[in-house]
């Protein structure tokens, strides 16, 4: 993880709906603009009070991004976790412009407000290609081997005699390993 980042986990509403960014044939980009408006409860008037309505514009890419278009609605609560980036462009007077967005990482429904239904789609698991081979860490075969139902050997695309797991310790866990084998 690179240091310095600025990751912010946040709940709110959604303000509006999901628009799809870029051209169709590219990877998905969504963006959508949160309402998150923090309350409190003040004793002296013995009553729930809010404070000012915090607005954000979150944006989502890829795999994150085809789900959230397909799965969250304006008016919907959701919990959002991400990093704070810093979009920079110049409008149309030519004058420099900035806002702070959210980058996500992870968004769901606020199920402390509701409830929601889950639908997972199948992980395609992309093999690590043969360029990658030399750098890849022995337990990352041993990962894809598992969860494709192959062979290291088979996984890999190594000569039949290499055997990475005979000469290093395995990090993965009995969880991991019982999760993958039942996926």
């Amino acid at each position: 993880m690179a240091s310095q980042q600025g990751t912010i986990t946040i709940t709110g509403f959604v303000a509006t709906e999901p628009l799809r960014i870029g051209r169709e044939e590219s990877n998905p980009v969504c963006t959508f603009r949160l309402a998150s408006t923090r309350g409190y409860f003040h004793v002296r008037r013995n009553q729930w009070e809010e404070r000012a309505t915090t607005w954000m514009t979150v944006k989502a890419y890829k795999t994150l991004a085809a789900n959230v278009l397909q799965s969250i609605h304006k008016g919907q609560p959701v919990v959002v976790s991400g990093v704070l980036e810093t979009e920079e462009w110049t409008d149309r007077n030519g004058d420099h412009q900035s806002a702070v967005i959210i980058e996500a990482s992870c968004i769901g429904h606020h199920l402390g407000l509701g409830v929601s239904s889950f639908t997972r789609k199948k992980a395609s698991i992309a093999l690590p290609s043969e360029r990658h081979h030399k750098d890849a860490h022995p337990d990352v075969h041993k990962v894809v081997s598992i969860a494709t139902n192959q062979t290291p050997i088979q996984a890999s695309g190594r000569k039949k005699n290499y055997r990475p797991f005979e000469s290093q310790p395995t990090n993965v866990s009995a969880t991991a390993t019982q999760s993958l084998q039942h996926a």
